[in-house]
């Protein structure tokens, strides 16, 4: 039962110190629009033969700024690695 007890608390110490890492939610949004800004400045811009912003990228921001920074997030970091950049 000590064993138990032991890992339990070690298990929530770990989960507490994640959510310490947790950003706010505004902070969330500074982050998505820092990478959509990025995406925008060097993959983004419409030109001649290019079409602008994906669908998928589009869709990220919007999700953002509709407070669902977690799969926005994702989608832009996945999408600016996808094309070298490090984030």
């Amino acid at each position: 039962m000590r064993l138990q007890a032991t890992t339990l608390l070690a298990a929530i110490a770990v989960l507490g110190a994640g959510g310490a890492r947790a950003q706010t939610p505004a902070a969330d949004l500074e982050r998505c629009e820092k990478l959509y800004a990025t995406y925008e400045r060097h993959l983004g811009k419409k030109s001649e033969g290019q079409p602008g912003p994906s669908l998928e990228v589009k869709t990220a921001i919007e999700q953002c700024r509709r407070g669902n920074t977690a799969d926005g997030i994702r989608t832009l970091e996945r999408t600016l690695r996808a094309n070298g950049f490090k984030v």
